[in-house]
């Protein structure tokens, strides 16, 4: 499913989720590779635990060809 908007997104995943995947999108626009923007992150204590950070890694990679609005 591609999520044209982020009405759709929110729907579906939620505002929290909203939130996380337009940060790392907007690191990986800045041209931030995977491993700095896990850092980042991590750093900014976007995440809590490295599990977490795995977790929404994860999910992030999973739909990250699937938002448009971005």
């Amino acid at each position: 499913m591609r999520f044209k908007t982020k009405e759709q997104f929110i729907s579906g995943y939620g505002i929290r989720k909203l939130g996380l995947v337009e940060y790392i999108k907007s690191l990986e626009n800045e041209g931030l590779e995977d491993i700095k923007i896990q850092s980042t992150l991590i750093e900014n204590r976007v995440v809590k635990s490295p599990r977490m950070l795995d977790r929404n890694w994860k999910f992030y990679l999973s739909i990250r060809n699937q938002i448009a609005w971005i």
